[in-house]
């Protein structure tokens, strides 16, 4: 049985030439970074004093120390391709908001996986004659401070999303969060939290066919102007013209749609188009297992239903995405199976999404 459905577009163009922008502005911030970053000039005085301290955790985490766990967190990743075999991660920090107040420091720190800190040691006193140099400080791939006014989400939880840029590999990401409205006296002690999640980076360089991850999204929103880089810090998931404004949850009603995009690279090409297939196959989780659903068109993305300007040997990205109504869907667990082919490599990938249908 196949579907009809609106499609979501294809951001091809101003959408890529600003995410390549982005993330060089983005891999900049952390590269350079090594140590205690020196605090940028527009800081005050009480940011300054916010992030030193929670440097301090963060040191303590990476050198394999007990760290404080006050402050309930979670997050979740996404990646796409940026610029020079780099790839840009924005992510969504979730917190417990009976655990944090409104108002945080957030440090993120990237480190290679296994990385331990170890403390310098000093130099010998001058009456042994011998005179020990201290070891430069360590770098990190990425590392950065944040200053944040949390907003609460549909489910209740506190938001914080933002971004970093690294090359394919396997990495610790460190997220530490200091309670910015406590200060700590002798009757109230300050509430921290770091966080630490193994990170796979993906190659999306690799020259094999592949996607970014799949934004389920709740709407795309148009910007007129573009972000400046500071704005574009706090609002990873702004791109190009479109800001993405992810879905908080993937339990839907039968008044809601399921609205998806992603980014497909590595195709083979035909001068400058792809010739490439998008199906989508939903099938519902039963008490006798899982069984097929239902489907909807297969998308055609070749050089006769492509945009003329669209050039992929130019930079410019191929992009895909649905938006279906979810009226005719039964009450349930659905997995929805993207299945993408190369027609000219004769080569398939698929990705799959998990959600709910409840309720009328």
């Amino acid at each position: 049985m196949l579907m009809n459905c609106n499609r979501v577009g294809l951001w091809v163009l101003a959408l890529v030439t600003s995410l390549c922008a982005i993330v060089a502005t983005t891999s900049a911030q952390g590269s350079d970074q090594v140590g205690s970053p020196t605090p940028e000039p527009m800081l005050t005085e009480q940011e300054r004093a916010e992030a030193s301290s929670l440097l301090k955790v963060m040191d303590a985490a990476l050198s394999g120390e007990s760290v404080p766990s006050d402050i309930r967190a979670d997050v979740n990743l996404e990646f796409l391709r940026a610029q020079e075999g780099q790839v840009y991660v924005p992510f969504t920090l979730r917190l417990n908001p009976a655990t944090v107040g409104q108002s945080v420091t957030v440090y993120v720190r990237l480190v290679t996986t296994g990385m331990v800190l170890t403390p310098p040691v000093a130099p010998e006193s001058a009456e042994t004659g011998t005179e020990r140099v201290l070891p430069e400080p360590p770098s990190y791939p990425f590392e950065d401070v944040h200053f944040i006014d949390l907003r609460l989400a549909e489910d209740g939880d506190y938001v914080v999303q933002r971004a970093f840029a690294a090359s394919a590999g396997s990495y610790d990401l460190y997220i530490g969060i200091k309670d910015s409205e406590l200060v700590e006296t002798e009757f109230e002690e300050i509430r921290w939290g770091v966080i630490k999640r193994t990170v796979e980076v993906p190659d999306l360089w690799s020259g094999q066919l592949t996607t970014s991850s799949i934004f389920v999204t709740d709407r795309v929103e148009t910007i007129p102007t573009p972000l400046s880089p500071e704005q574009q810090r706090s609002d990873p998931y702004a791109i190009g013209s479109a800001r993405l404004v992810l879905r908080d949850t993937l339990e839907y009603s039968k008044t809601d749609s399921l609205s998806f995009l992603f980014f497909i690279y590595n195709p083979r090409l035909i001068e400058s188009k792809p010739n490439v297939t998008v199906e989508y196959h939903f099938h519902q989780r039963t008490v006798s297992g899982e069984e097929f659903f239902n489907s909807t068109t297969p998308q055609n993305l070749s050089a006769e239903t492509l945009p003329p300007q669209l050039d992929m040997t130019a930079g410019h990205q191929l992009s895909a995405g649905q938006n279906i109504p979810l009226s005719a869907f039964p009450n349930g667990i659905f997995r929805l199976e993207i299945k993408i082919t190369d027609n000219e490599l004769a080569t398939s990938i698929s990705r799959d999404v998990t959600f709910t249908v409840v309720g009328s």
